[in-house]
């Protein structure tokens, strides 16, 4: 437990190179990975109450990493896209993370990176697993 609470932390910190806060970088990676998406939707997908994902979301298109534009299936509502200088952004801190993370990593054998992407993908399936069931009981 305490290395998974460790590794959450440093990858919540906000790296040398980085101009994206981590709730930022959270979003934008979630609207990136989604395309167009309401903020009921965004706020679902973050387990956040729906007032608090607004007002981040208005803060974001005060600053021109996103943009609201009418839903086309229902006209009352809006859909948040990503602007090309969010897009820019986003994939700028990816590669420093990328970067980081490579960097961490460059020691190690092939064979503990293989290992290490195997229990990692089985544990974040089995997390999702567990969750999904949780939700339905």
């Amino acid at each position: 437990m305490h290395a998974l609470m460790s590794i959450g932390r440093l990858i919540r910190q906000r790296g040398q190179g980085e101009t994206l806060d981590p709730g930022t970088f959270w979003l934008l990676k979630n609207i990136a990975a989604n395309g167009s998406m309401r903020v009921t939707d965004i706020a679902q997908h973050a387990n956040l109450d729906v007032s608090t994902v607004s007002r981040h979301v208005a803060q974001l298109q005060k600053t021109g990493l996103i943009e609201r534009t009418p839903d086309p299936d229902d006209r009352r509502a809006q859909l948040v896209r990503m602007t090309d200088i969010g897009q820019q952004k986003l994939t700028a801190d990816l590669r420093t993370r990328t970067k980081l993370l490579e960097r961490s990593l460059e020691t190690w054998s092939s064979e503990d990176l293989e290992q290490l992407d195997r229990a990692m993908n089985r544990f974040v399936a089995d997390v999702d697993t567990l969750t999904e069931n949780l939700e339905k009981s």
